[in-house]
């Protein structure tokens, strides 16, 4: 783990009982399917590829997005209980070892970006039906000034919004997200450094957050949001057998 990750990292409040998300850690997925593998993918995703996630141990939701002519036009989340999860053993078999459906639906992946995450905070108790993605880079001098405006400043006037019920900023862990697999041999993917959810419960209120973010003070602190940030709107949600049990 880079000095950065242990620093940033190690945050006060990042998880409690009654915050929206189920775990520490997370995998996020951008990607876009060309037509010819478009039902391929929806069977194959549904039916096998998140099942097949959530029965990894500390798995413990699966949660895809759509966003319907955009450009990625999907994101997919998966929760885990902490970042050792989405780098385990068990995670790595799996990700080495890809069934058939797997190889030959990856095929069709387009414009992918996948980030295995850590949460760095995370305010709301209840998960939206619409969620607002935002990827960003910036200098690691300057990640804790933006982490600061993000935590203190962005996120408190983001959810006192109406139908705002939650905001996360995730950051990537570089070394477990650059591990080469099989799995991953099969595409090409960046990696984004930051992320920003915030789920809603309606894609007008996902817009008016974004609206509340300053571009200029971000700006100001050298990250760079990219452009094909969006508002995505849930299209599954799954929990892992153990966590509906609790």
């Amino acid at each position: 783990m880079s000095e950065l990750n242990s620093e940033i990292g190690t945050t006060e409040n990042v998880r409690a009982a009654d915050h929206a998300l189920l775990g520490e850690g997370a995998v996020l997925v951008w990607n876009d399917v060309v037509s010819a593998g478009r039902e391929q993918f929806y069977e194959w995703h549904d039916k096998e590829h998140i099942p097949e996630r959530l029965a990894i141990p500390g798995f413990r939701r699966g949660r895809r997005y759509v966003r319907p002519g955009h450009s990625p036009e999907w994101l997919t989340m998966y929760e885990a209980a902490d970042l050792d999860v989405v780098v385990s053993p068990a995670y790595l078999e799996r990700l080495n070892t890809p069934t058939p459906a797997t190889v030959d639906t990856l095929r069709y992946f387009r414009n992918t970006s996948r980030a295995v995450c850590r949460i760095v905070h995370s305010v709301g108790s209840s998960s939206g039906g619409h969620v607002l993605a935002l990827r960003l880079d910036v200098p690691a001098q300057q990640a804790e000034a933006m982490k600061a405006y993000l935590c203190a400043e962005a996120f408190p006037r983001a959810a006192a919004l109406t139908s705002v019920v939650a905001c996360h900023l995730y950051m990537a862990d570089q070394s477990g997200s650059h591990i080469d697999t099989a799995e991953s041999s099969t595409r090409a993917f960046d990696v984004p450094a930051w992320v920003v959810l915030i789920e809603t419960t309606t894609p007008q209120a996902a817009e008016s957050a974004r609206e509340l973010l300053d571009t200029q003070k971000l700006a100001s602190l050298g990250a760079k949001v990219r452009a094909d940030g969006t508002t995505y709107s849930m299209e599954i949600c799954r929990l892992a057998t153990a966590t509906a049990a609790l």
